[in-house]
C-alpha cells in the first residue's frame, strides 16, 4: 500500500533500536514525501548537527538513499493550497498551526499542510504520534491515519462538522479549470 510518510515515521527509522514491526512495514509498504515532511527531515538534521555530527551525517545519507524510492508528492498544489488555506481559517484548528516562541524548537505548524497532502494526493498517513492528525481528522476528513504505535487504523470519531471531500474536489477542479469559484465552507 502507498502512504504519505510521517516525520515521526522518519524519525522511528533513525532510532538505534528500530522496532522490528516498523521495519517490516516500510519494507512492505510504498512511501512519499510531501515537501512539509523533508523539510521538518532537514531541521531535525541541522538540530541533531549541532550535538552529533556523525549521527547528522548518518541521517542525510539515509535520507539520500530513499530519495529515489520515497519521492515527493506533486502537480496538485493549487489544490492542497486551498485546503491548508481552508484549516487556517478552522478556528478549532488553530492550536496546531501557530507557533510556541518560547518552546525550545518551536514547531512550524506542518501538520497542516502534511493532512492537506494526503487528502489532495489521496494517501493515507502513517506513523507515530498521530494525535495532531486526528484532532485535524475532525473537521477535515483525513484518508486514513494508520498508528504504528499499535499497528491499527484510527480515525476521529467525534462528531464534528465534517467536510464532504468528493463535493470540494469537484468545486476545486472547477476553480482550477475556471468555470466556477467554490463558495466559502465553514468548518
Amino acid at each position: 500500500m502507498k502512504y504519505l510518510a510521517t516525520t515521526c515515521l522518519v524519525s522511528e527509522v533513525s532510532k538505534p533500536r528500530q522496532k522490528p514491526h516498523v521495519l517490516e512495514f516500510i519494507a512492505t509498504n510504498t512511501f512519499v514525501f510531501s515537501p512539509e515532511t523533508l523539510i521538518d527531515i532537514q531541521r531535525g538534521i541541522l538540530r541533531t548537527s549541532r550535538t552529533n555530527p556523525h549521527k547528522a551525517a548518518e541521517l542525510r545519507e539515509w535520507l539520500s538513499s530513499v530519495s529515489g524510492s520515497w519521492p515527493l508528492v506533486s502537480g496538485r498544489e493549487q489544490e492542497k493550497a486551498k485546503l491548508v488555506a481552508a484549516m487556517l481559517e478552522c478556528r478549532e484548528l488553530k492550536n496546531i498551526w501557530l507557533p510556541q516562541p518560547r518552546a525550545a524548537h518551536p514547531g512550524f505548524g506542518y501538520h497542516v499542510s502534511i493532512a492537506a497532502a494526503a487528502i489532495t494526493y489521496e494517501l493515507p498517513l502513517a506513523g507515530f504520534g498521530i494525535d495532531t492528525f486526528l484532532q485535524i481528522d475532525r473537521y477535515f476528513s483525513l484518508p486514513g491515519i494508520f498508528d504504528l504505535k499499535d499497528e491499527s487504523w484510527r480515525s476521529a470519531t467525534i462528531e464534528c462538522h465534517a467536510v464532504d471531500w468528493k463535493q470540494v474536489r469537484t468545486q476545486l477542479r472547477q476553480s482550477l479549470d475556471g468555470r466556477q469559484t467554490p463558495g466559502r465552507r465553514a468548518a
